[in-house]
């Protein structure tokens, strides 16, 4: 894909000593994990064989079975442990159906009931398959950016921004229309999947600007960040260790992240409570702090990457 220009990510995160994010590995050998971030207003899971709702936290584990639930003016980024990614809009529902890996790839299928959400998938395999269904319509992509729009009366609406989505009403899935970029579909109760048409350009760059290569890629990166030992003590050293993740995994690249520090803590090589750090070709950094006083130190981090613009 060529790149036509390059914008610059910004993550900020705040961190209290001792406090790490592990990813751990899935409950089951062919069960995968999603996990929940960039939560905005009111979001709400039920785990599977649960009856009820909880509120949604930052970087949450979704397991197959999962159903999200966001409240007005609300949204959550779902990200796929295969660098795919969903966001859910505002008065929307929506389940895990399968998050599975099977021997030959893996089987991922989301179930829209209602509301509206907008799906980034990665490039997959041919036996690899992700599917996003709805009360009257089933779309299957390979890799692409479209969003999916679930009215209360059923209809569904697919627009595809890149690439092509397969879509078909569950009335009859053997009408299957293929919606290629900046193209339309839609599907009312009991019928076949309309043929795609041309959609509107204002109509289109909204649509396309509701989950932003900004906002992505901001989803994209993870920062995880310890303190050892928890504790400061007066004229004792600790070390700050940090550690990027692109999509669950370690970022093998070089980037700067700066950090600052809370209370009386100090870096012990610039003297001050701000430093920027290099990490290796891993991802990983570490940096020693010092304190006059025995304090739990709040680390602060900025992440800023140059990632390209599609």
């Amino acid at each position: 894909m060529r790149v036509k220009a390059l914008v610059s990510l910004l993550v900020a995160v705040a961190f209290t000593a001792g406090l790490v994010l592990f990813y751990s590995g899935t409950n089951a050998v062919n069960e995968r994990k999603a996990t929940l971030v960039n939560i905005k207003g009111t979001v709400k899971v039920k785990a599977a064989g649960s009856a009820a709702w909880a509120e949604a936290s930052e970087r949450m584990s979704l397991f197959t079975g999962d159903e999200i639930r966001t409240e007005g003016k609300s949204s959550a980024i779902i990200k796929l442990d295969d660098g795919s990614m969903l966001k859910i809009g505002p008065l929307a529902l929506m389940k895990i159906d399968q998050l599975t890996k099977t021997q030959k790839d893996n089987v991922t299928a989301m179930g829209v009931s209602v509301g509206k959400t907008w799906n980034r998938v990665n490039r997959l395999t041919s036996d690899a398959t992700f599917n996003v269904k709805t009360p009257t319509a089933v779309a299957g992509v390979r890799g692409t950016y479209f969003s999916s729009d679930v009215a209360e009366s059923s209809d569904s609406t697919f627009d595809v921004f890149e690439g092509s989505v397969g879509v078909y009403g569950t009335s009859d899935p053997d009408a299957t229309v293929v919606a290629g970029a900046g193209q339309r579909t839609s599907v009312a109760p009991g019928q076949a999947a309309a043929q795609p048409a041309a959609i509107p350009q204002e109509q289109l760059d909204e649509g396309k600007g509701g989950f932003s290569d900004a906002e992505a890629a901001m989803a994209t990166y993870d920062l995880q960040i310890g303190i050892s030992p928890q504790v400061v003590e007066p004229g004792k050293n600790a070390t700050v260790s940090v550690q990027v993740f692109k999509n669950g995994q370690p970022l093998r690249q070089e980037v700067t992240v700066k950090l600052s520090l809370s209370g009386q803590a100090k870096f012990v090589d610039s003297g001050s409570q701000s430093m920027e750090v290099t990490t290796d070709g891993q991802g990983s950094a570490k940096a020693d702090i010092t304190s006059e006083a025995k304090e739990t130190v709040t680390v602060a981090a900025e992440l800023r990457i140059k990632v390209p613009k599609k």
